[in-house]
């Protein structure tokens, strides 16, 4: 079973509250990245909240000059994370119940504690790899009509679980 380590990105990009969110459009596409983690550098950079290319957007919408506005006034204090041992499934659903983009990864040993940040683009690297070796097992069973028996029980609670995971996928994005 994956875990939301094999697949979190630890290159993420931290940045303090104060920083205007100009800089930190230029940031996002300088790193290639969706979300900027959000420190506060009174509190030994502890990650506080986290600020998305949407909340840009919006904010660009509501008329309001990208260098006019902190990071710390604009980004999502709410933020959620998830522990680098549990299942990746774990965080799509999380991701999908609280309708979230991006999840901070947490390691308890750790320092800081925050050590990742796993996105739907991640959560799509997961679901192509997975697609890919259930049709590869459907393959080998289609070969060998003999096993094919004996593993139907745990290739249908397999195909279960990729229906779900598809479905909820299909519902959120």
């Amino acid at each position: 079973m994956s875990s939301v380590e094999d697949y979190m990105n630890a290159r993420m990009v931290m940045r303090d509250s104060k920083a205007s969110v100009l800089e930190l459009a230029k940031v996002m596409v300088e790193w290639s990245v969706s979300s900027v983690a959000i420190t506060d550098e009174e509190n030994n950079k502890k990650v506080v909240g986290i600020l998305t290319e949407r909340d840009i957007v919006k904010s660009i919408a509501k008329g309001v000059p990208p260098d006019d506005i902190t990071a710390g006034s604009l980004m999502s204090s709410s933020i959620l994370s998830i522990r680098k041992d549990q299942p990746i499934e774990e965080a799509a659903l999380l991701m999908i119940r609280n309708k979230v983009r991006h999840l901070l990864v947490e390691d308890p040993s750790s320092r800081n504690g925050v050590i990742g940040i796993i996105t739907t683009t991640d959560l799509a690297k997961y679901l192509q790899k997975r697609m890919k070796h259930t049709a590869a097992a459907a393959h080998r069973d289609d070969e060998k009509e003999q096993q094919q028996q004996q593993q139907s029980s745990s290739s249908s609670s397999s195909s279960s679980e990729q229906i779900l995971l598809s479905e909820a996928w299909e519902l959120y994005f």
